[in-house]
């Protein structure tokens, strides 16, 4: 079986002696070296007023890897390959890095606000938002993980 390609990475938020609230350094290159990512900003955007139990996400890119921050809050998030499934739980000052060709699902969202960073592969990008579209597309990928 295929194992997903992502990583958790937590920031370290530095409270000031005297001083409200915490800064949080997010040095974006330093953060890829340490943990071992390839990783350019092409694009960036947030989505703020996140509290629902509704869905958002529900696509893959096929040449797209994205970092999200989490700067407030909490949401989950499953990342699926079509062999493995993975739910986590992303909460403030912290942060995912996920690889193309993954398919995200992003809901239970708690007073959340997301920071994306994404990186586009050189080819033309292709969305899907279709589940058993994205299976039926990454066929052969997913045999070849699997044996």
């Amino acid at each position: 079986m295929s194992k997903i390609n992502y990583k958790i990475i937590n920031l370290k938020p530095i409270k000031t002696v005297e001083k409200p609230g915490s800064l949080v350094d997010f040095d974006l290159n330093k953060i890829c070296r340490e943990n071992n990512i390839n990783f350019t900003i092409t694009k960036s955007f947030y989505i703020n007023d996140l509290n629902s139990e509704k869905m958002r996400g529900l696509h893959s890119n096929n040449n797209s890897s994205e970092i999200l921050i989490c700067l407030q809050g909490s949401f989950e998030i499953k990342l699926k390959n079509g062999y493995i499934e993975e739910q986590l739980k992303i909460e403030k000052n912290s942060a995912i890095f996920i690889d193309k060709n993954i398919w995200i699902e992003f809901f239970n969202f708690k007073n959340c606000i997301i920071f994306a960073f994404v990186y586009v592969h050189p080819c033309n990008k292709n969305s899907c938002y279709d589940y058993n579209t994205y299976l039926k597309n990454n066929n052969n990928i997913i045999i070849n993980y699997g044996k």
